[in-house]
């Protein structure tokens, strides 16, 4: 080579490499996916909300609608009631019966004995103390309110 050459040469500076590319700031790409997500779980959360306070409404009405006329039919109505309630909160206590349903009952916030009442309610022809009608309509519709 040439000395001019090698002096122009030893002129010149090495390449600079641009800066590594970090992981933040995010790209535009990456926020509008996390916006999606965050919007998806956000929508997922809200409708299980509507639909458990929708359930919690649909069943304090049908509550408010039950006739009390007919004690037994009444107790029978109501257990059915929280049956059904119970199914939708957790399935698995469909199996339960007897002492372990009015246990499950009690460990929800109601009385032990009206809890006993109500799950004898479905095997009795009649009951000769019978609690009063709107003690029980409080009682379940109280136990409504916390766990649906």
């Amino acid at each position: 080579m040439t000395p001019e050459i090698e002096a122009q040469l030893a002129g010149l500076r090495d390449i600079r490499l641009p800066e590594p590319i970090g992981w933040w700031p995010l790209a535009p790409g990456w926020w509008a996916v996390l916006t999606l997500i965050g919007a998806a779980v956000l929508a997922v959360l809200l409708w299980r909300s509507l639909r458990k306070r929708t359930a919690r409404y649909l069943a304090l009405r049908e509550l408010e609608r039950i006739d009390a006329s007919d004690p037994v039919q009444f107790a029978t109505t109501l257990s059915v009631l929280l049956r059904r309630v119970a199914r939708c909160a957790d399935p698995a206590t469909g199996t339960l019966k007897g002492a372990g349903w009015s246990a499950f009952l009690s460990e929800g916030g109601m009385e032990p004995a009206l809890a006993a009442h109500l799950a004898e309610a479905p095997y009795a022809d009649h009951f000769p103390q019978a609690p009063a009608p709107d003690a029980l309509r409080r009682a379940v519709a109280t136990w409504i309110r916390r766990q649906a």
